[in-house]
Parts: structure tokens; sequence; C-alpha cells
């Protein structure tokens, strides 16, 4: 169990898509689950702890705004074919 995982926030599944920016550059991949003050998210590249992001998640249905923040990874799992496991907290949300 992650430390993480003690958590007092319900975490919400969900299966959509998600966009990192990180030194100017732009990072595609899903978004697993989400909380008041953090998301999961499914890259292809592993980052590191402690790394600072931009992030934008797809809303899952119409009429709803996407979410906009900016994050920080707090741990990471590999995730097998799918890249890697990002737990992270989410520092400003717009």
């Amino acid at each position: 169990m992650h430390d993480d995982d003690k958590r007092s926030d319900r975490r919400v599944p969900v299966r959509t898509s998600a966009t990192i920016e990180l030194d100017g550059r732009r990072v595609s991949g899903a978004c697993s689950d989400l909380s008041a003050h953090g998301v999961l998210l499914i890259l292809p590249e592993r980052l590191n702890v402690g790394t600072h992001f931009d992030v934008v998640v797809k809303a899952a249905g119409g009429g709803i705004a996407d979410l906009r923040a900016t994050g920080m990874v707090v741990r990471v799992d590999d995730a097998g074919d799918e890249g890697y496991e990002h737990g992270c907290k989410l520092i400003d949300v717009s």
C-alpha cells in the first residue's frame, strides 16, 4: 500500500485523455482517477518524483469544462505496456 492510499479524499475512477506540458513539450496520456487534491496519470515516459508540470484532463462528458491544473509527481509505478502510473498532487487548479 502506498502512503497516498491512506488519504482522506475520495477517488473517482475515470478513463479519459490527459496532456501534460513539461519543459515546453507536451506528453499525451490518460487519467485513470481523480480526487479533490490529486490525479493518477498513465504516461508513456517516466517522470521523476518532485517534477512539476501543467496538465489538462479532458472532461468525460459534453458540457463540462476540462480540468486545468499544475501538478507535482509524488510517486511512480511501472504500468507495463501502458507506460508508467504517476500519482500526482494537484497544486493549483484553474
